[in-house]
């Protein structure tokens, strides 16, 4: 009989593991696999009356939006389960009203009486999900409501209340109205909460409304008391709160401190930055860019501790984002402070699998911090680039950048301008155009020196560039072919005329089948070339009446003159209307011989602007708007009856809940933030046998790596937890009541005392159900 009852339990057992296996698998079905009926097996689940069908629906929703697709077709379906009284089913309805309240906000006013019965809920997780859920109805009518609940989440007992409280501020505070001066006098309480976690939570909050605040004393006024304490807890934040808080706190200090000089430094200012130091050495490589920002816009002498952290985060990080937002930082800096990162120029140099954008700010960081002594191993890299890097975006950047450091010194300039020339006829396209760009660059620089000796070596280049364009072997582009024409006709002037009448009388012959924008040059370096003719035969015959007709005489006679007449006529009937119009203007040129010699000089010599010749940088691209907005602060107050004095940053008090023990929050006494080990037991516990194994064993395995299923497990099993949870939840709430003087004379004592063992534990066991 016994057995025959023990094989009907067996398989009364088995039939259950392979409902919930199956229904577990259902469930991951519903998840992985497209299908056109999904939405409606899915509402089917939640619309059943079984608790472990509505759960297994909330975690198909929940998967599909983690998957990143919209959940939102679900939405009244998932709203009318969160009066399940499953607080697991209602645990993820609360988070599935946390993203999509604000979608479907009239819909989710239904939800409200039960969102604010939550609030009630024992469990501190069930009342945070609840002030969240509740934030995310983005409905003015309902601000009283939720004004209300903020203020009773913000004293509430538990830190994981107050900071989801402290996180909904920053979602309600643009649509509260008239509940605004409220509301932020609620955040700046939580900003001086005893507990790190609230604070943290509140930084971030404070960080995204600041911008809307048009009060300037409202806006500050709960900064001033929590400065010095923001400084303090700086490393005990979270990441995200730690970047906000920097920026906050670097806007303030260039708005409240005095701008530090060589003699005296505010002690505010270097307890901020010396809070900051420490975070040099974080995980997240935006704390340590933000840090970055903020040394750099208060105390940019202590950046040079902070270029090998920058320039090792440039280089190593997985993070394609990161690393182009960081090689911007760099190059930023090195506008002022350059340097910094020049002996660190071998960091930057371009990998094979670089993406084009970081190859390009890597480029110009290595043009900015070129000097006379690490330049020679860049310009071997620069050379390598241009000359044999597949991407033709990296070649060109490269030689802009070669030209940008052309400046460094006339030694190098004529390095340069060598290895340009001789490389003219390999380079084609947008290369060979940069090219030349250079050599424009280099002769301009050389014409403004009056010495004979830098007239000879632009004779000497024209002469090359004169010889590249009548060398049918070159095989350059067309651009490249306009470009020579228009650099000889530009420094015909300087050459005497010696090099470009020879340059057009070979090039006419060919002027029918050459490009559009040669054929133009040619028009144009013919006109220059008689304009220079006339303004020396001028100067030769002098301009009163017999010497005027004396050189219109000459003029006409001249080989250049009957050269411009050939290029005026083809370019009479050619197929480019803005030739054939520029031909209709200079050809007032032939029939006024001298007289219009000033006026044409004036039109077609006129000294032309230096070439732009520098790479791509921040303060001319659009795409580094980003990195200049970030950067752009307010100016330091510099009139000292406009600065408050350093009164006003008095430590505020610190804002102690009188309904929690002072053991569950960090008491400013301790020296380490660190979360106790959820295994420790007080010495009464030890005295009276210890812990329990089965409780050990528990605790150690919530730390454990779970699926989504796994997590929430079975209904049946989670129903009975509920129900111990609960009467255990009773048990304590019956021994920790207290009347609110009994709280307070609690409070003072811890105080005065500090935590023993019992109270560390109990936190380490508070820090297990958060």
């Amino acid at each position: 009989m016994n057995d025959s009852l023990s094989k009907i339990t067996s398989m009364i057992e088995s039939a259950k593991d392979l409902s919930i296996e199956a229904a577990m698998s259902a469930s991951a079905r519903l998840i992985d696999t497209p299908s056109v009926s999904r939405p409606q097996e899915i509402s089917l689940l939640l619309n059943s009356r079984s608790n472990r069908d509505i759960s297994n629906g909330m975690k198909c929703v929940i998967g599909l939006i983690a998957k990143g697709e919209d959940g939102s077709p679900y939405f009244a379906d998932v709203v009318k389960n969160v009066t399940n009284e499953n607080a697991k089913v209602k645990q993820l309805v609360f988070i599935y009203l946390t993203k999509y309240a604000d979608v479907q906000a009239d819909t989710a006013l239904l939800s409200i009486n039960s969102i604010q019965k939550t609030l009630n809920d024992k469990t501190p997780s069930n009342r945070a999900n609840a002030i969240r859920s509740l934030a995310g109805i983005r409905i003015s009518s309902i601000v009283p409501i939720l004004a209300l609940s903020l203020k009773r989440t913000a004293t509430d007992p538990s830190a994981q209340v107050r900071a989801a409280c402290a996180m909904a501020i920053g979602k309600v505070y643009t649509i509260s109205g008239k509940s605004k001066k409220q509301i932020l006098e609620l955040l700046g309480n939580l900003l001086a909460d005893s507990d790190v976690i609230v604070v943290s939570a509140a930084i971030k909050s404070y960080f995204k409304i600041q911008p809307t605040i048009r009060n300037e004393t409202n806006k500050w006024k709960s900064i001033h008391g929590n400065f010095r304490r923001i400084c303090s807890l700086l490393s005990k934040f979270d990441e995200w709160a730690q970047i906000c808080a920097i920026d906050i706190l670097t806007l303030y200090s260039r708005k409240f401190i005095a701008k530090p000089s060589k003699d005296s430094v505010d002690p505010d200012l270097t307890l901020f930055i010396e809070s900051m130091e420490p975070l040099m050495m974080s995980m997240s490589d935006m704390v340590i860019l933000s840090v970055v920002r903020g040394v750099h816009l208060l105390a940019p002498t202590h950046l040079a501790n902070l270029n090998i952290v920058l320039t090792r985060i440039s280089s190593s990080t997985n993070n394609s984002q990161t690393r182009v937002y960081s090689l911007q930082t760099i190059e930023y800096i090195c506008q002022d402070s350059r340097h910094l990162f020049a002996d660190k120029f071998r960091s930057f140099y371009i990998l094979p699998d670089d993406l084009p954008d970081i190859a390009i700010l890597k480029l110009g960081i290595l043009s900015s911090i070129s000097n006379d002594s690490n330049f020679k191993y860049i310009f071997e890299e620069f050379k390598f680039y241009a000359l044999h890097s597949k991407r033709k975006v990296v070649a060109r950047e490269s030689i802009r950048a070669m030209a940008k450091c052309s400046q460094i010194s006339p030694e190098w300039s004529e390095r340069i301008l060598q290895w340009c020339l001789a490389n003219i006829k390999s380079m084609k396209g947008e290369s060979s155009n940069e090219i030349l760009t250079i050599v424009r660059f280099i002769i301009q620089q050389k014409c403004d020196a009056t010495g004979e000796k830098d007239k000879d070596e632009i004779m000497k280049i024209l002469s090359k560039l004169a010889y590249y364009l009548n060398d049918d072997a070159s095989d350059l582009e067309d651009d490249a072919r306009a470009s020579i024409i228009w650099t000889i006709g530009e420094y015909t002037v300087l050459a005497e005329n010696s090099i470009g009448p020879d340059v057009l009388r070979i090039a006419l012959k060919s002027f029918a089948r050459q490009a559009a924008s040669v054929r133009y040059q040619l028009l144009v370096l013919a006109s220059k070339i008689v304009v220079f003719e006339m303004s020396r035969l001028t100067s030769e015959h002098g301009d009163s009446g017999k010497g005027k007709e004396i050189a219109n005489l000459t003029l006409q006679e001249s080989i250049e003159f009957k050269m411009f007449e050939y290029a005026l006529h083809l370019a009479k009937y050619d197929p480019s209307y803005d030739t054939r119009d520029r031909t209709r203007m200079l050809s007032v040129l032939s029939n006024s011989g001298v007289d219009r010699a000033p006026l044409a000089s004036l039109i077609l010599q006129v000294p032309k602007p230096t070439p732009l010749v520098s790479n791509r940088t921040i303060s001319s691209d659009e795409e580094f708007k980003a990195i200049r907005s970030y950067f752009k602060v307010i100016e330091w107050t510099t009139v000292p009856s406009q600065l408050p004095s350093s009164s006003i940053r008095k430590e505020a008090p610190i804002q102690y809940n009188k309904m929690t023990n002072a053991s569950s929050v960090f008491s400013e006494r301790s020296k380490s933030p660190s979360p106790v080990n959820p295994l420790s037991f007080s010495s009464h516990q030890f005295n009276n046998g210890g812990v329990s194994v089965g409780r050990q064993e528990q605790t150690a395995k919530a730390y454990q790596l779970q699926s989504l299923d796994e997590f929430f497990g079975n209904d049946d099993e989670s129903s009975e937890e509920e129900v111990s949870e609960t009467e255990s939840d009773e048990e304590d709430a019956s021994e920790d009541e207290y009347s609110e003087e009994e709280a307070s004379d609690d409070v003072d004592e811890d105080d005065e005392e500090e935590p023993g063992a019992d109270d560390v534990s109990w936190r380490g066991d508070e820090s297990n159900s958060y």
